[in-house]
């Protein structure tokens, strides 16, 4: 095995580069280098010693091409002089029309792994898993003849074959020697999760301060509004449930519309309608999960608000019968589905940064920004 010896113990040393985007990629690939010396010395070797190096670039601000990536990692590895360099990036890759999950270069020992492609539930398992994996395949052993060839038949699936199945393709790229793809409907899925996980739905609920601010004004005056008590109390649980997805869906449509957030595609083609669909499809979900904590968040308040406010008894002479726990929740689902509404007027104090912020994660800030700059680019050259 090609490994550094280790001056104090006389173990063979390999040394592995993790090069992460600065975002939330970095922090999983710092609880991984934790893990990772204790599972590589149980799946490969326990007279190796593992050095894990985690380093933040942002070099996928400015590629978004897998085999560019690589070759930029594997440039990295060489002036950092590491034996093995694994790129995790929050950036969504696709191979034709199929999800990129891992590219490696097995000669060089370097690798790329795509994390929205591994989905968005159980990401720190499946990347553990993945990443053990591909540093088994990628160390070096030593033939009979003394020579050194990259491990062979260790690397199985990525991600186990029942749950999501990916697999091997060929490639016409030079210096991938491994490429794995997800499959095109399970593989899709996961990847729409994985985005939908990189962009942070829960980010949107502090960025839009103002326009929560706005909603929680308009559930105030509804929760103390008797004609709102009468509609409430006679409500029924289907058509509540509906209204309250209406108002989402209109907070929903209107950051959309309004903040400019649908993406068309670049070209006619049937790769870039179905890569723009993808990319919006995962804003409608991070904003959707995101609006629907702030519904959920205005719910609790709404509920204590109004039980602690509103006295059984006016409550009960107001509706003219008696009334129980589950008025109260009426009551304050209503004010906070209508408080939703009021809140789509509120997000128009929010700047176009601060609302693009709460959608989308860094990497794909970046990216749709890039794309912004290129369409003005394309367009000034046309009209000169």
């Amino acid at each position: 095995m090609r490994a550094t010896p280790d001056a104090d113990n006389g173990q063979p040393r390999v040394v592995v580069g993790l090069l992460v985007d600065p975002d939330a990629s970095a922090e999983l690939a710092e609880e991984l280098a934790e893990d990772l010396p204790e599972l590589l010395a149980e799946a490969v070797s326990r007279d190796i010693e593992w050095s894990l190096r985690v380093v933040r670039d942002p070099l996928t601000a400015t590629l978004h091409d897998s085999v560019e990536i690589l070759s930029a990692t594997r440039e990295h590895k060489r002036r950092e002089n590491w034996d093995i360099a694994v790129c995790l990036t929050d950036l969504p890759l696709r191979t034709g029309r199929r999800p990129l999950v891992v590219d490696v270069d097995a000669e060089d020992r370097v690798a790329l792994v795509s994390l929205p492609a591994l989905g968005g539930i159980f990401l720190r398992r499946r990347l553990r898993r993945s990443i053990v994996r591909l540093l088994k395949d990628l160390v070096l052993t030593t033939t009979g003849d003394g020579s050194t060839r990259p491990g062979q038949g260790t690397m199985g699936p990525i991600v186990p074959e029942r749950t999501a199945p990916v697999k091997r393709v060929a490639t016409d790229e030079e210096i991938v020697d491994l490429r794995i793809v997800g499959s095109p409907a399970r593989g899709r899925l996961r990847l729409l999760l994985g985005m939908v996980r990189a962009n942070g739905p829960w980010r949107l609920v502090p960025a839009l301060a103002k326009a929560l601010a706005a909603a929680l004004a308009t559930s105030a005056i509804a929760v103390m509004n008797a004609t709102v008590w009468n509609v409430a109390t006679r409500i029924r649980v289907e058509r509540l449930a509906v209204i309250s997805l209406f108002s989402v869906a209109a907070m929903v449509t209107w950051l959309i519309v309004h903040r400019r957030l649908w993406e068309r595609p670049e070209t006619p083609s049937p790769q870039d309608r179905e890569k723009a669909a993808l990319y919006n499809l995962s804003t409608v979900l991070t904003l959707s999960l995101g609006v629907l904590c702030g519904l959920v968040g205005l719910y609790a308040v709404d509920f204590a608000v109004s039980l602690f406010l509103i006295d059984g008894a006016v409550l009960a002479k107001q509706v003219g019968r008696s009334v129980g726990l589950g008025d109260y929740v009426r009551l304050a689902s209503l004010a906070s589905a209508a408080a939703i509404v009021g809140g789509a007027l509120g997000s128009e104090f929010e700047s176009d940064e601060a609302v693009r912020r709460a959608a989308y994660g860094k990497r794909e800030r970046q990216r749709r920004e890039q794309a912004e700059r290129e369409r003005q680019e394309a367009d000034a050259a046309r009209s000169g």
